[in-house]
């Protein structure tokens, strides 16, 4: 259906209008000077320019009229439409030809033209869809760009519906039920057809196709005369099957680490909670044996034997505990006033039977910042068992604290065999054990550091120290409490 005319098709209908009598008028009033080729020449060009501006219709209506009007009032005999000699036929014939072909020339042009211009415009509108949908990953989101831009740019209500795991609108237009066309979509389902159905000429069912098959459909009511793009649903079937995809591909992953944890972790229990365990049964047995008469040195030195091993035992037993506890996203800190001194005491009491050959050496001024006293605790007790075990007996381990632009900063120094160019980035990988150095460990302490840490905002980092030995960082971004006035 025609739109109706336009102010401006009105105003450009007058102005041409106005130009052929003009043209005809100086034709007839100049007739002595203008020869009657002439005046068909500049009417000529007038219908040339008709059939740019104006529609169809109303450009052969006035190519008509001024074929009509130069026979009547140019030509000779004038005001009559008898010929007076056979050129005059020839003029007008040629007249009448030209004007015809130059306004269906230039309308087929101006039709092309706008043709392109319209598919250019689809085509730019389908490549921003691509572009917004290849940014989204989840199938919702997906759908839901689809939709918005169906009714932003083609006048469209849309729903998209997924067969698997069952039957399920994925997004719908806000003004679309999904009661209504519920049974509709499932008997499209049922048949499995492979081509577009069209229910009513403004609704019409798509396919969503993929690699194994149709897995869902698109639902689409158009508002207007345009005509849905078939590429949009292809589009849409490559977007939501890429997002299955991703998803497959997240779980499979997912599954993959769960599985390679689940043989870590099987490997380190077998070995390093299998080794203390011996070890406590073995001096268990021959301490419980009956029959055999040992000194009362050797009896000590077993029973010394059993607590430490126990020790190692509980220690890394709850650093499975912890490592499982901690890896759950719900570790929040509960920040309160703390001294750092009062904590790194604390924390060195709980490894005291690892660190017992190993002096510790404190420095920093006495703060109070806001940090959960649990969680630091246990990352200075980590980074001191792990200090004491890689250190030689005897050497020191030094701990130094201070508040800097806005971070509590502890550092823990050793004086042991330090880290590896190629291990400072894995050494904080649960499980992760350097095979340079063999040390008994589950190789989960630098783990969980580095969650609680995580959990603080903060960082955790390595570095090497002159003379030998390694300077684990940790900063965490807190508050501190001014103590001027309490010690004034």
């Amino acid at each position: 259906m025609n739109n109706p005319l336009s102010w401006f098709d009105v105003t450009k209908t007058s102005i041409l209008l106005l130009l052929y009598v003009l043209v005809t008028y100086l034709g007839v009033a100049f007739r002595d000077v203008i020869i009657e080729t002439d005046t068909a020449m500049l009417l000529l060009l007038l219908n040339i320019v008709s059939g740019v501006l104006l529609r169809k219709r109303m450009a052969y209506v006035i190519t008509a009229i001024s074929i009509v009007a130069f026979h009547f009032f140019v030509l000779p005999e004038h005001n009559s439409f008898r010929f007076q000699n056979y050129q005059h036929i020839i003029t007008f014939s040629v007249m009448a030809f030209s004007g015809v072909f130059a306004v269906r020339l230039t309308q087929s042009q101006q039709q092309k033209i706008e043709e392109n211009q319209i598919l250019r415009a689809e085509l730019n509108s389908n490549y921003d869809l691509a572009s917004v949908l290849a940014a989204l990953n989840e199938s919702h989101a997906i759908a839901e760009a689809l939709i918005v831009h169906l009714e932003q740019h083609f006048k469209m209500r849309a729903q998209v519906w997924l067969f698997s795991p069952q039957l399920h609108c994925l997004a719908t237009h806000q003004k679309l039920s999904e009661v209504t066309y519920r049974p509709l979509i499932e008997r499209f389902s049922r048949r499995q057809q492979q081509h577009i159905e069209y229910l009513s000429p403004s609704l019409s069912l798509h396919p969503l196709d993929g690699q194994s098959g149709m897995f869902g459909v698109l639902l689409i009511e158009a508002l207007s005369e345009q005509v849905f793009n078939p590429i949009l649903s292809t589009l849409i079937s490559l977007s939501l099957a890429r997002s299955e995809a991703n998803i497959a591909l997240a779980a499979a992953k997912e599954a993959n680490q769960l599985e390679q944890m689940r043989n870590t972790l099987l490997a380190a229990v077998s070995h390093d909670l299998k080794t203390p365990l011996g070890s406590i049964i073995g001096s268990a047995t021959t301490l419980s044996d009956t029959s055999l008469r040992l000194p009362e040195q050797t009896q000590q030195e077993l029973l010394q034997s059993i607590a430490e091993e126990g020790y190692s035992l509980n220690r890394s037993l709850t650093k499975l505990l912890d490592i499982s506890r901690y890896s759950i996203k719900t570790l929040i800190p509960k920040c309160d006033w703390v001294e750092p001194e009062e904590v790194i005491g604390s924390a060195i009491k709980r490894v005291e039977q690892v660190i017992k050959s190993h002096p510790i050496n404190l420095c920093g001024d006495t703060i109070l910042v806001s940090l959960d006293y649990t969680l630091i605790e246990q990352i200075i007790a980590n980074l001191v068992e792990n200090a004491a075990k890689y250190s030689p007996v005897g050497s020191e381990i030094d701990i130094q604290t201070n508040y800097r632009r806005g971070h509590f900063i502890i550092e823990i120094a050793d004086r042991g065999c330090g880290v590896a160019p190629e291990d400072r980035l894995r050494i904080f990988e649960r499980f992760y054990r350097s095979e340079q150095v063999k040390v008994k460990g589950t190789g989960l302490g630098l783990a969980i550091c580095q969650l609680i840490v995580a959990a603080h905002n903060g960082e955790i980092s390595v570095l090497s120290r002159t003379g030998g030995g390694s300077i684990f960082v940790v900063k965490i971004p807190c508050e501190k409490y001014e103590l001027t006035d309490i010690y004034e």
